[in-house]
């Protein structure tokens, strides 16, 4: 699986990055672009930039108005102004809350994935509303589906779609609407990966079971899915520690 970019991953640019950095890291003292370069290598590893373009996004900041220059001998010291610090805390009310609540349901999924680390602690609310349709970017919706399906159907004899919901909302703190649940179901269905029946005359609900090219195809689904939630699980906590002003 080819790995996505961090601008793919959690909406952020390199150039949106290094100047969220720039305003961050000069908001209380002057830096100069060496320092900026260097830190920024420390604190977002596996995201490498130049210096010249460090130094070049600074002079735009310094052309919004968003950084003033002080020039000693040749190094030039930058420091944000009331309006650069203001656009950082315009993005940290805009993307923190919403990368916080994103982060507690990705560590549910990777714990149960890896079981690296201390299992989280199980939701005491779901994903709010409004943080769903980015959630939704991030991750495939159809691979958490299709895992925790294909998961089920090793370990019950049957299964209702309607419990993957409910394990999805239970122990991860999300699920996609019942009408997604039962448009995989029926994609599931016919491509073999399930078998479906109805248990009575009525129709009411149908049963779900598990089938050899299932049960193979459920290797390959967990696995690309801890490789996706892994890499945006990453980037989206360097991200809340950036804005909390931590290190990473």
């Amino acid at each position: 699986m080819k790995e996505k970019t961090f601008q793919q991953t959690v909406g952020f640019s390199i150039k949106d990055t290094v100047a969220l950095y720039w305003l961050y890291k000069t908001q209380q003292a002057e830096c100069y672009s060496v320092e900026i370069h260097k830190t920024f290598q420390n604190d977002f590893p596996g995201r490498p930039v130049g210096y010249e373009y460090v130094a070049r996004i600074a002079k735009q900041l310094e052309a919004d108005g968003a950084l003033k220059v002080r020039q000693e001998q040749k190094r030039l010291f930058y420091h944000a102004t009331e309006l650069g610090i203001e656009r950082l805390r315009r993005y940290e009310k805009l993307y923190f809350q919403q990368f916080h609540e994103i982060v507690l349901v990705l560590d549910r999924f990777y714990y149960a994935l890896t079981k690296n680390g201390e299992k989280p602690a199980a939701p005491n609310h779901p994903l709010p509303e409004e943080f769903r349709a980015y959630f939704s970017k991030l991750i495939s919706v159809k691979d958490i589906v299709r895992y925790l399906a294909l998961k089920l159907s090793q370990t019950r004899s049957s299964f209702y779609m309607a419990e993957v919901g409910q394990q999805l909302e239970d122990v991860f703190g999300w699920t996609p609407s019942n009408g997604y649940l039962y448009q995989i179901a029926r994609e599931m269905e016919e491509t073999d990966l399930l078998v479906g029946y109805w248990p009575d005359e009525r129709r009411t609900v149908r049963k779900l079971k598990g089938t050899d090219a299932g049960t193979a195809f459920y290797d390959v689904i967990a696995k690309s899915l801890e490789e996706r939630i892994t890499t945006t699980r990453h980037y989206l906590r360097y991200m809340l520690a950036f804005f909390q002003n931590k290190s990473a």
